[in-house]
């Protein structure tokens, strides 16, 4: 016999398959109006987003306090700690100098009897008595060194700020004169015709010979290799903050035309030093403003980490910005170039740069993912 229940259940489970497929048809159907509907006003979307981007990493009290805080900051470096030190004349700063190197020899130094010159040696009373041989300039047109009053700062390695602990200290102990062609000349007192000794390039030396003396005789007469390493740092101080100061380091070697007409416009060795220095305190301070900032971080007020980031990184923007100009139109209207922050302003110029690609790489990230979640809407189960 023919079942009637199970037909009609049968019956009544196609109507339902129909109704349940209408529905969701309905569904997907809404659903594709609605899409439809998103891609006809993303523009619009996209705008509403952008603003909501902007609420989100606007700057609140508190980071308004940081913001002034970290500008405050700025600025007490700024006139506080990276000053450019004022140049002398380099009798002043030579006299300074050889106070402090009279002071340290007759304390911790005694002449001895041997006052005998020899080849690639100074006695230990040269090396405390007599100037660095590396200034000698009588003779050097025999050599065709073209050394004179000012250009031998930028033609002798003894006064490379690095080069010179080497080349510096070793001709101190052998009296001898390394020029930037790594040549290296003996030098010895000689009468003039006043019959007053003068210090003469007298003849070629060999460079690695020298260095070998230097380094035998360090460890056979140690006073002599500490004696020289301090008349060499001492010898920088007096001439680190004169008017023609000292080169850049390592650029001598290089071309040290180029590094006298760069010392000449101010681009020397106590000039990059401080403006180095600058440049660092400036970071120290971006670092310390990240990190205190990042303390107030509340994971309940921001969908994500780098969206806070986007505010740290504008008040570190904007603080060293302000800085930077107020500084500029300080060493402007006092015509005083001592007070101006180049290396904050270098720092400062970074940031700009990197903290605006930051911010944008967020904001597209932060658009992406709001637009695809409204794009795809509610979880349907189908």
């Amino acid at each position: 016999m023919i079942d009637y229940d199970a037909l009609r259940k049968k019956k009544e489970q196609a109507f339902s398959d129909v109704d349940t497929s209408i529905n969701k048809l309905n569904i997907i159907a809404k659903e594709s109006g609605r899409v439809a509907d998103v891609a006809k006003n993303a523009h619009l979307i996209i705008g509403d987003l952008d603003v909501k981007f902007k609420q989100a990493t606007k700057l609140n009290d508190i980071d308004i306090a940081f913001l002034f805080f970290a500008v405050s900051l700025q600025c007490v470096r700024q006139y506080c700690l990276t000053l450019f030190k004022k140049k002398t004349s380099h009798v002043e700063s030579a006299k300074d100098a050889y106070n402090k190197e009279t002071k340290i020899f007759d304390k911790w130094f005694k002449k001895n009897m041997d006052d005998t010159h020899r080849i690639y040696y100074a006695t230990l009373n040269e090396i405390i008595s007599n100037g660095v041989p590396y200034d000698a300039l009588f003779g050097s047109n025999d050599f065709n060194l073209g050394l004179n009053g000012n250009s031998h700062r930028f033609r002798t390695l003894g006064h490379d700020p690095i080069l010179g602990w080497i080349f510096g200290t070793s001709n101190i102990m052998t009296s001898t004169l390394t020029d930037w062609k790594f040549f290296t000349y003996h030098v010895e007192k000689v009468p003039k015709i006043n019959k007053i000794l003068m210090p003469k390039i007298v003849q070629n030396a060999d460079t690695s010979l020298m260095l070998s003396k230097v380094i035998e005789r360090s460890q056979s007469e140690p006073e002599a290799f500490a004696a020289s390493v301090i008349k060499q740092a001492l010898h920088y101080e007096s001439d680190e903050f004169s008017k023609v100061g000292l080169p850049i380091p390592m650029l001598s070697a290089i071309s040290p035309d180029v590094t006298q007409n760069l010392a000449k416009y101010g681009i020397d060795f106590a000039n990059s030093f401080n403006i180095g220095k600058q440049a660092m305190f400036a970071n120290l301070i971006n670092i310390l403003i990240a990190e205190i900032h990042g303390l107030f971080f509340n994971q309940s007020g921001y969908s994500s980490w780098n969206l806070y980031q986007v505010k740290t990184r504008k008040i570190i923007s904007y603080s060293n910005i302000i800085a930077s100009a107020s500084n500029v139109a300080y060493a402007t209207i006092t015509h005083d170039l001592s007070k101006l922050d180049i290396g904050g302003f270098l720092v400062a110029l970074h940031r700009v740069i990197t903290d605006k690609k930051f911010i944008e790489s967020v904001k597209e990230e932060f658009l992406e993912k709001e637009f695809y979640n409204i794009v795809i809407g509610d979880n349907y189960n189908f």
